[in-house]
């Protein structure tokens, strides 16, 4: 049995949501547009969007420790089961965290997809690679759980090896493609003041 996530016009907002006795379930749900108001024309979509990849930042690097938490059960499963410390039940709690990450970046990242229009090259490239990547997390998380689910005994088969270490792989590409964007907008937001204090002008 295989689940996939629903997305909606391309919006990873909603990808896992909860399941009894870990079974996934998917919902999707468009990503909301609230109505243009005069303040809308004023508003600098540009900084909220920085405000935002700074919040996914955090969430980025949580869902890594999980993820590398899950490459430690299956790199050391042969140990942990003789220790009885590697089941199901410990690899669905990382999952599960996980997936709540997931699902947190997902709705931060419907704001940001409704927005990319009025943002600037470098962010909305960055939008994108960090959708792209959030995508194939929730496909993988999403298989992993229903794998587990129906193969309590069976993680050491390669199939769930394969989600894992894909979860593992893209959760370091996001937590490194989110750093580098919060890293460059803060080194562009030091180089306007700077240009401002010193009466540079940006074409300068």
């Amino acid at each position: 049995m295989k689940v996939k996530n629903l997305l909606v016009s391309g919006c990873v907002c909603a990808t896992m949501a909860a399941f009894p006795a870990m079974a996934a379930t998917s919902q999707a749900r468009a990503c909301p547009v609230g109505k243009v108001t005069p303040a809308s024309y004023t508003w600098d979509f540009q900084k909220e969007t920085d405000g935002i990849l700074h919040d996914v930042q955090v969430d980025a690097e949580q869902a890594f420790t999980h993820a590398d938490h899950l490459l430690g059960y299956v790199q050391n499963q042969n140990f942990r089961w003789e220790l009885q410390d590697f089941s199901w039940n410990s690899n669905a709690i990382e999952l599960t965290q996980l997936k709540d990450l997931i699902n947190d970046m997902g709705q931060k990242m419907c704001r940001l997809e409704t927005i990319r229009r009025v943002d600037t090259p470098w962010q909305q490239n960055t939008i994108d690679r960090i959708a792209t990547t959030l995508r194939l997390m929730a496909d993988n998380s999403t298989d992993a759980i229903v794998f587990g689910s129906h193969n309590e005994h069976e993680l050491w088969l390669a199939t769930y090896k394969k989600y894992v270490n894909n979860l593992f792989d893209e959760a370091g590409s996001l937590r490194q493609s989110v750093d580098h964007a919060v890293k460059y907008a803060k080194v562009q937001r030091q180089e306007q003041i700077l240009r401002k204090d010193l009466g540079i002008k940006a074409s300068s």
